[in-house]
């Protein structure tokens, strides 16, 4: 099991806390109570603040069967609950939650919370294959993962590259990757802010992925990339990965020139 050494800045607590994965968050007395308190911590929470929500594409979600990988571009924390609110319920029974242990896990007792909430562990960024073992045990196991690959949330509003985790988790495992686009959440709780307010959020959720053997971890990532684009509406062709096409994109892309 993956430990993540997270900066603790409660009074009185360790300067080091060893984070890991609350395996407890799996038993079925903490399933039980994420179905009985699902009306009230997501589905009115949502309500409250998405006014409106309007959501594109969710029959794709009511075909989903576990486990899978749930991608979603990242704006705001209120991502989450969003994202949950639209799982039907034999997803959302079995779905984790990846979460940053340097952001959502330095307070023990909030870190504990959120994983009894919402079922969410915590990964190290940058922790490298290792941080992703208790990510492969979930899916070994039937659970699918909701994961926001950008890894940060944007604060432009504009897509981030994405992280490779995603991907090696896919082919390692064999899973689809669903794909949704999330507009509308920076409004209701910008980063930076612990505030909700209401706001008109809209999410278009695409088809699954599949891949078949001997896709490369750097295609994967290229097509899941394209995928929340094009639900984003900012979809841009692409050379196929290792060419010098896309090297010479790249290498234009930070001086504008599309």
């Amino acid at each position: 099991m993956t430990t993540a050494r997270v900066s603790d800045t409660k009074a009185g607590a360790p300067s080091i806390a060893d984070v890991q994965p609350h395996r407890w968050a799996l038993a079925s007395w903490a399933r039980g109570y994420r179905r009985l308190a699902r009306p009230v911590t997501v589905t009115r929470h949502v309500r409250r603040f998405c006014r409106p929500l309007t959501i594109e594409g969710a029959e794709h979600l009511q075909r989903l069967q576990n486990p899978a990988l749930i991608i979603a571009n990242h704006a705001s924390h209120f991502d989450t609950p969003v994202v949950l609110s639209l799982l039907p319920n034999h997803i959302y029974n079995r779905t984790a939650i990846v979460a940053a242990a340097d952001r959502m896990y330095r307070e023990r007792l909030k870190g504990m919370w959120y994983s009894l909430r919402y079922n969410a562990f915590p990964i190290t960024r940058g922790g490298g294959s290792e941080a992703l073992s208790y990510s492969q045990w979930l899916l070994q196991n039937g659970w699918s993962l909701l994961i926001f690959p950008e890894g940060r949330r944007t604060r432009t509003g504009e897509l981030l590259p994405f992280h490779p985790g995603p991907a090696i988790l896919a082919l390692s495992q064999k899973v689809p990757i669903l794909p949704i686009y999330i507009d509308g959440t920076a409004h209701v709780l910008p980063p930076g802010t612990k505030q909700c307010r209401p706001a008109s959020v809209r999410v278009r959720v695409g088809e699954p992925l599949w891949f078949e053997e001997g896709t490369t971890i750097a295609e994967v990532k290229q097509a899941m990339e394209d995928a929340v684009a094009m639900l984003a509406g900012r979809f841009t062709p692409r050379p196929p990965v290792g060419t010098t096409e896309l090297a010479l994109a790249q290498q234009r892309e930070p001086a504008g020139v599309s």
